[in-house]
């Protein structure tokens, strides 16, 4: 049986190498299942010296890890679509509306005063909003995957965004972009 290849290393983000000067925003978040892997890639990416960023939401689980008032992250005041059919849920659908246009301000006026090279986004209702403001702003975008059937943020910015990293070849069938498939984060692979 052959040995395994080390994997050689791939840019997922063009003409970008690893440098202090280095600032990224890393967004995710609602559930640990996106805001566990987004911590994982900031803490790797401080280990290398790249100024760090987090955005997140004030109503999922970073909550109680973030305040507000940090100066390493910001947590908007938006939530996920409710689903169920009451009262509380309908009150929260005609919120959103508001709650997207002052989510929407708030990343797009910490992108302008950070002024990062890059946005990744770890999916979640979090993630959404300053992605697109990144993408209006013409910043450099990556959406890293874990989910082997992508969520709906994920989906919606698929073919908007850079570049797509998967931990599952299954989520390639849901997403119409050229992917990288990555089970595990190697940040060897996201810069030359």
């Amino acid at each position: 049986m052959p040995e395994k290849e080390d994997p050689q290393p791939i840019a997922i983000i063009e003409d970008f190498r690893m440098s202090k000067n280095l600032r990224m925003v890393v967004t995710g978040g609602g559930t640990g299942g996106h805001f566990f892997p987004a911590m994982a890639i900031r803490d790797g990416l401080q280990q290398k010296g790249v100024e760090v960023k987090y955005i997140g939401s004030r109503f999922g689980v970073e909550a109680s890890r973030f305040s507000n008032n940090s100066e390493n992250g910001l947590l908007l005041n938006i939530r996920g679509i409710q689903r169920q059919l009451n009262l509380n849920s309908i009150v929260k659908n005609i919120l959103f509306p508001f709650r997207f246009l002052q989510s929407y301000y708030q990343s797009w006026k910490l992108l302008n005063d950070f002024k990062p090279h890059v946005v990744i986004g770890t999916g979640g209702y979090s993630s959404g909003l300053p992605l697109l403001a990144a993408i209006h702003k013409g910043i450099k975008t990556v959406i890293q995957e874990q989910n082997s059937f992508p969520g709906i943020t994920t989906r919606l910015l698929a073919s908007r965004v850079d570049a797509i990293c998967i931990a599952y070849n299954d989520a390639a069938v849901h997403l119409k972009k050229k992917i990288q498939f990555s089970p595990e984060i190697l940040f060897g692979r996201i810069f030359k």
